[in-house]
């Protein structure tokens, strides 16, 4: 198998599965902690009831960060499953991340055609999270569809660079970055990086 550099597909989860688990973020989990993670982003976030909507439209939008010694929640990563008009929409630049139209989020069962990730909360060591995500991410119903998301700060653009992500030169989309999938790139064989 040829050698890949590190890859958002291929992180290792040995670490991260000892220090935090994740699930599908429950209403209440949002609630909880939406004022942090309204405060950690610097772009403007959709209010709580529009994350509600998104993480109610679709089952694997959100999901919660737990750390393992105390159950404590720690952060939260959310994303939304676009349809296909969502897809366009965002490489057009007329996707509306803090108040997407209906038609752009796709439903638990309806065709996903790309996956926006649009924000993440994971303070310190819930960043270990991220490899689980990625893991979840590699299943079938996903792993041929491309990762998006916005590099709104530089340490946000540094993390995604270094798993992968590159920027759309377009200007109608400015500061959006993609993650091709391995699977699209014939490369199957996956190996997880520590």
């Amino acid at each position: 198998m040829k050698h890949l550099s590190k890859e958002f597909d291929a992180l290792h989860t040995g670490v991260a599965a000892r220090r935090v688990r994740i699930s599908r973020a429950r209403a209440s989990e949002l609630e909880r902690i939406y004022p942090q993670f309204a405060a950690s982003l610097t772009q403007h976030i959709a209010p709580l009831k529009i994350c509600e909507y998104i993480r109610k439209q679709h089952q694997d939008n959100m999901w919660s960060i737990w750390d393992r010694r105390d159950g404590v929640l720690i952060g939260m990563y959310a994303m939304a499953m676009l349809t296909p008009e969502g897809h366009s929409a965002l490489l057009r630049g007329e996707f509306d991340a803090p108040d997407p139209r209906l038609s752009h989020v796709a439903a638990t069962g309806e065709p996903v055609s790309a996956i926006y990730k649009w924000g993440v909360y994971a303070p310190n060591f819930a960043a270990a999270a991220i490899p689980l995500i990625a893991e979840r991410l590699t299943t079938p119903d996903y792993r041929d569809l491309d990762l998006y998301g916005r590099g709104s700060t530089s340490s946000g653009r540094k993390i995604m660079k270094s798993l992968g992500f590159f920027e759309i030169t377009d200007p109608r989309a400015p500061l959006l970055y993609k993650y091709e999938r391995l699977a699209k790139r014939g490369l199957y064989e996956i190996t997880r990086y520590s």
